[in-house]
């Protein structure tokens, strides 16, 4: 008898565990709450304190272009509400915040930030539930070049480098088209140059305002032929090779290192003539 209540005794500790460890580990409720502070463009702060990253789409990073632009928009949609939060298949990213479809006052936010041009459609299985209007909100703001991702840049070449000169951002859309995604590391990486060493300078803005003048009708046939992508990408790779240690040394060094690679070649062809 005696056994038999030890073996009783012992279930009902290991049922009640198992209850309130399963309530412990009880995902985040779909639901309604409230908003305390925006982050940037895709992330923002509940009052319980728990981060949301916003699913579906990825808003250009603080210090980026666009991020000012993209996080100042998420916060005139959001900021002060009580917004519903919405579940797809994974609970939380690798740095634990909810992921979530987000709804305020009858507007999918997610699908807004990517239709108005502040955020690009990003597919991340498995949570993928809307993935196909995410896509079509961008081509829709692509085509009408909504936000300042999309928008094709104007600059007034006849003003002086400290005077008010009118640009805009757009995104580089011969390597997008050659890489498949505005997301692609070798992008981005262009993406930083021209923001960091070619807006800042008379010269750099005159050349992109060249670039986007002409790049856009040239991105569209390279993005319908596969061979033309894969020609793009390789002829690419010495540019980007040169940016990314402009960005991480510095344009003298950069111009250093090319003069230096210049001679050496001027030097081979010569010892071969020889």
């Amino acid at each position: 008898m005696r056994n038999c209540s030890i073996i009783i005794t012992v279930c009902f500790f290991l049922i009640c565990s198992l209850i309130f460890s399963d309530v412990g580990l009880a995902d985040y409720p779909d639901g309604y709450h409230d908003v305390h502070r925006v982050l940037d463009g895709d992330t923002f702060e509940l009052t319980d304190g728990n981060i949301v990253r916003l699913i579906g789409i990825d808003a250009p990073e603080t210090g980026e272009t666009c991020s000012t632009e993209a996080t100042q928009h998420l916060a005139s949609l959001i900021s002060g509400e009580i917004v519903y939060l919405e579940k797809d298949v994974s609970e939380t990213d690798s740095d634990g915040r909810l992921l979530r479809y987000v709804y305020v006052n009858g507007v999918f936010v997610n699908l807004e930030l990517v239709y108005d041009g502040y955020a690009y459609a990003v597919s991340s299985p498995p949570d993928v539930a809307y993935s196909s209007q995410l896509a079509d909100a961008e081509e829709d703001a692509i085509n009408n070049d909504r936000g300042c991702l999309w928008v094709i840049i104007r600059i007034d070449s006849d003003r002086d480098s400290d005077g008010d000169s009118t640009w805009i951002h757009a995104s580089c859309f011969i390597a997008t088209a050659a890489y498949g995604s505005p997301l692609d590391p070798h992008v981005k990486i262009l993406r930083k140059f021209r923001d960091k060493h070619l807006l800042t300078n008379r010269s750099g803005r005159r050349f992109v305002r060249i670039y986007y003048s002409y790049s856009p009708v040239i991105a569209d046939y390279i993005s319908k032929h596969d061979t033309l992508k894969a020609i793009t990408r390789f002829t690419l790779l010495p540019v980007i090779g040169l940016s990314w240690v402009a960005l991480q040394s510095g344009p003298i060094v950069t111009l250093t290192l090319m003069i230096l690679f210049g001679v050496g070649l001027i030097s081979i062809w010569m010892l071969k003539r020889d």
